[in-house]
Parts: structure tokens; C-alpha cells; sequence
């Protein structure tokens, strides 16, 4: 049976009335006769983007801008227990992190439980481009077989699957309108599919959704409109609703028109059940049934219908501003938990040199962290690039004073190699670096003894001292590490520098997360005297 709004009143007043409007309805007009204009609804109905209107077929065409949102990925292609997850954070919001992060682990939970499979963090992701690493544009509306079929947002394993996925539906000002959509399928059959649509005042002060935007009065208004287009659609001689809108519960009304968003004019679109009815409706024998079944509201009559809040959102989304995100924090200032994300550690060694600021150009274009390993007679030549390092967060190591073998030297040249260069770092920084890297990964037990510095060895060497070839490296530092690697590479050579872009875009389209040697080690150093050489 379809859905419908019923009234508060009694089965006999039903009766009656729809005995009367039969028996009106089966007296035919007299020749002459014609009927009295009707009142048009200040609405139409039809998916504009179907009907040649200004939504345009492609979504992309339209997607808001959002730069400096911060899209998290998660990919696990575990045929048992697959997981792909994506959503958009705004650095600096933590209750806005919070809320989005919460819908995912506790997704994620759900689905570990139903399949007996615990979470683990992967990078199983099928090198996913950094122009599609984002929110995507119309991932919250498309069906979701469609969805499931994107190997972007869903593993295609087969079994059951879990996929989270974000788009952003407006973006100006000071507020962000991000869809979180969930959905689970078994073999490709669709369990669940649920879209939560946020509204968002980036520096936090509120989180809505839009149930919150219509007005009682509103909703009347709207029930009212609809009913009557419905009714001109499906030619009824007295379009006008018969029916009283006070006798329609409000959490009905509202459940009904929950689905709308303001367009970059101002109006409002509200996406209405395909099977709404009413009584009346249900009287008429050609109602059309459109599916999507779109409703739009002129800019100028929108008004009407908002809660105060509302009419403040729809100010701000109109008025064409750019999106302003607040100073937020950079990834390796930022806690990780790298029990949730796939973390992977790149490290740069010898430097800094002539391209150590070209990697933190391209590390920061893409919210990238890393770790440096500094040369201590290199740093009071470059103080601004390790102000920099440490401003943007990355994490500062130490690596000797001018990379010898530290086994071979003597106890008080160890001492020499290690301590002068943490000096150099901090005063500059103002920090001493709480780890090392010994020059060739040379370390023994009595190198260890003379300093309280853990070494820092590494999980995969990229070789790139050795300048190999571009697809070479990529293959190295993209292909080779899992989750919790250290990555080696040399920030002083040229071909470093230049495939840094490819490398990070390769690890980040994996579905990692790059962050410093301290978050991947969960903020915790190890012990003094050790070596370390995975997360």
C-alpha cells in the first residue's frame, strides 16, 4: 500500500465527503459553462535538470567549490568485511570532525559485527586520482547500485560491503552543505541506504540539518501547493485543496518535505516520495507519479517558509562568496589514530638542501606530513625552510652533524656527530630533535649507549640516492609500503623533488594517510637505546 498523509479526522467526515465530491463529480458541466481560473501554486514539479531547466545533466558541472576541505579516505578490500569510506572535514571544526567521524566508526562497527570480521585500517584503494579523491558530485543522489558499482566508492568483493560516501551540496560564505550517505549491500543487494544532509557554519557555530529550515507555517504552505499542482496536473476542475492543511500531523509534513536544498538562485528544491498521496489525490484517476517527483519554490516566495536559521543559511548560500574555512590546524598538527586510518611515514634524509622547498610545497598542497632528517653543518644556511618545517608540522629528526658511519668513529665523536646538530636544529627551532637516523642505517649497541636519542631506521628503501627512473621510484615508494611504513627518501636530489607530486598522490589515492614519525608511533617515542624501523 503507498504511503499517504492522513487527517486527524474522523473514517464517517471522510465518507461523507468523498460521497459529495463523487456525486459532484458524475454531474457533467452545462455547455456553456466553464470553470473559474484556479489560483496557480507558486511551485512547479519536474526534475529540472530532466526538463532542460538549469540544474545541469552532468553534476560535476555545478559542484560547489570547497578548497581547503579536508576529504578523509578509508579502503579495505577484504572480500570478508569490505570497507570504503570517505567524507569531507573542515580543519579546525573539531565537533563537526567529531559528528562525521562517529557516523563512520560506528558504520564501520555495525558492519564488522554483522560480518564477524574486525576493522583494520588497509590501502587497498584502486589508485583513486586526486580528482577523485573528494566529496563527488552526485555520489549522494545517483541510486545506489551506481554507488556500489564505483570502484571508488565501493571494493568490488562481492559479499557484504560498506560504503560511505560524501558530497558537498553548497558551499559559500561561511556555511557548508556536505551530504553524508551510507549505504550497505550482500552480493549487490541493497540493505541499507541512508543520506544525512548537514549544514554547516565552518568555525563551528552550529551543525543542522534541514529538517530545521521550514517553518510549521511552512509546511502548510508547501503541503498546500503541492496537493493543488498534483491536482492541475492530473486536470481536475477545482484544483484547489479541499482538504483543511491543520489536519495533517507536522512530523508527517515534515518527514515528507525533509529532503531539500537551496539552489545557487535562492529557490528551494525538495525532493518529494515519488508515492506521496492524500486523500483527495487519492480521488482522482491520472495523478502523475514522477520519479524523482522534484517540487521548486521561486526565490521570492521561499521566505515565507523558513525558521529564522533558515533564512540566514539561504542568505549566505546565495549572496556567491567564496567558501571560508577557519585557520585549522595542519595534518602533523592534527591527532591521528592510526587504528582508523591506513598511516604510512615518509621520511627525508641529508637535507635541507636546494629542493627541500619544493617537497613542502607539494606535501602541503595535500595536507601531507612527513618527517626530516637533518644535516647538522646544512641547517644554518637554510633557517627559514626549518622554520617552515616546524610551522607547517612537520616532524624534525636528527642525522648527523655531516653523515659518517657512526660505527666507525669514536665514543666522544658520536657524542660530537649527534649533539652538535640537535643544538644546531633548536636554535634555530627552538625545539632539539627527539629522534635520529643513523648515515646508512649503521648502528650497533654502542652507538645506541651514547646517545638517548631512538634511531630511526626505515620499512622501505626508495633507492632514490641512486636516481632511478621515474616509474621505477613510483613503484618503490607507492606500491611497495602497507600500513605503519617508513618510507626512505632524500629530499637533496632532484628527482625526489620533482616526483614528490606523483608519490603522494600515489600513496594518498591507495587510500593512505601521510603523517610524521610521532603520530605514526601514536605519540609515543620509543624507548632510548632502541631502533625503530616500522609504525
Amino acid at each position: 500500500m503507498r504511503p499517504r498523509l492522513r487527517r486527524a479526522v474522523g473514517a464517517t467526515a471522510l465518507a461523507v465527503v468523498a460521497a459529495l465530491l463523487a456525486g459532484c463529480a458524475s454531474i457533467p458541466p452545462a455547455p456553456a459553462w466553464s470553470p473559474p481560473p484556479a489560483a496557480v501554486p507558486a511551485v512547479s514539479l519536474g526534475d529540472p535538470a530532466a526538463a532542460g531547466g538549469d540544474a545541469p545533466a552532468d553534476p560535476a558541472a555545478a559542484a560547489p567549490s570547497a578548497p581547503g576541505l579536508d576529504v578523509r579516505l578509508l579502503y579495505n578490500a577484504d572480500p570478508a568485511s569490505p570497507v570504503a569510506a570517505r567524507w569531507g572535514e573542515i580543519p579546525g571544526n573539531d565537533a563537526f570532525t567529531a559528528l562525521l567521524r562517529g557516523r563512520v566508526t560506528d558504520a564501520i562497527a555495525a558492519h564488522a559485527a554483522a560480518t564477524g570480521v574486525a576493522y583494520r585500517p588497509a590501502a587497498d584503494a584502486p589508485d583513486i586520482g586526486a580528482d577523485m579523491r573528494g566529496c563527488l558530485p552526485g555520489s549522494s543522489t545517483k541510486p545506489a547500485a551506481e554507488v556500489l558499482a564505483d570502484p571508488g566508492l565501493a571494493p568490488q568483493t562481492g559479499g557484504p560491503v560498506l560504503s560511505v560516501s560524501c558530497e558537498v551540496r553548497a558551499a559559500a560564505g561561511d556555511i557548508l552543505v556536505e551530504a553524508l550517505r551510507i549505504i550497505t549491500a550482500t552480493d549487490g543487494q541493497v540493505t541499507s541506504d541512508d543520506t544525512t544532509v548537514y549544514y554547516v557554519q565552518t568555525s563551528g557555530a552550529f551543525i543542522t540539518t534541514s529538517d530545521t529550515f521550514l517553518s510549521d507555517e511552512g509546511l502548510r504552505i508547501l503541503l498546500k501547493d503541492l496537493v493543488e499542482a498534483l491536482k492541475i496536473a492530473a486536470g481536475a476542475l477545482r484544483p484547489e485543496m479541499t482538504q483543511s492543511v491543520d489536519e495533517f500531523p507536522l512530523d508527517q509534513l515534515r518527514t515528507t518535505f525533509a529532503a531539500h536544498t537551496f539552489a545557487a538562485d535562492g529557490s528551494l528544491r525538495i525532493t518529494v516520495p515519488s508515492d506521496f498521496t492524500t486523500p483527495e489525490l487519492d480521488r482522482l484517476a491520472r495523478v502523475p507519479r514522477p520519479d524523482p517527483l522534484v517540487m521548486t519554490v521561486p526565490a521570492a516566495e521561499v521566505a515565507a517558509l523558513l525558521t529564522p536559521q533558515g533564512a540566514e543559511i539561504q542568505t549566505v548560500l546565495t549572496s556567491g562568496a567564496p567558501l571560508v574555512l577557519p585557520a585549522g590546524p595542519t595534518r602533523g598538527q592534527q591527532q591521528v589514530d592510526c587504528g582508523l586510518f591506513a598511516c604510512v611515514a615518509l621520511t627525508y634524509d641529508d637535507g635541507p638542501g636546494e629542493f627541500t622547498e619544493q617537497v613542502l610545497d607539494e606535501l602541503d598542497a595535500r595536507r601531507a606530513a612527513a618527517t626530516f632528517f637533518l644535516q647538522g653543518y646544512r641547517v644554518g644556511s637554510r633557517p627559514d625552510t626549518l622554520k617552515r618545517m616546524r610551522d607547517e608540522g612537520h616532524e624534525i629528526g636528527n642525522h648527523s652533524w655531516n653523515h659518517p658511519d657512526l660505527t666507525k668513529l669514536t665514543d666522544e665523536e658520536i657524542r660530537d656527530q649527534l649533539e652538535r646538530t640537535s643544538a644546531a636544529i633548536a636554535g634555530i627551532t627552538g625545539s632539539a630533535p627527539t629522534t635520529f637516523r643513523p648515515p646508512y642505517g649503521a648502528v650497533d649497541k654502542r652507538v645506541l649507549d651514547k646517545t638517548k636519542l631512538p634511531a630511526i631506521l626505515w620499512t622501505v628503501d626508495t633507492n632514490d640516492w641512486q636516481l632511478p627512473d621515474d616509474a621505477t621510484l613510483i613503484s618503490r615508494a607507492v606500491a611497495q609500503p602497507g600500513p605503519g611504513a617508513i618510507v626512505l627518501l632524500h629530499d637533496v636530489h632532484e628527482n625526489t623533488a620533482r616526483m614528490t607530486p606523483a608519490i603522494v598522490d600515489g600513496l594518498l589515492g591507495r587510500g593512505f594517510t601521510a603523517v610524521t614519525l610521532e603520530q605514526l608511533l601514536g605519540g609515543r617515542l620509543p624507548a632510548p637505546h632502541t631502533t625503530t624501523s616500522h609504525g
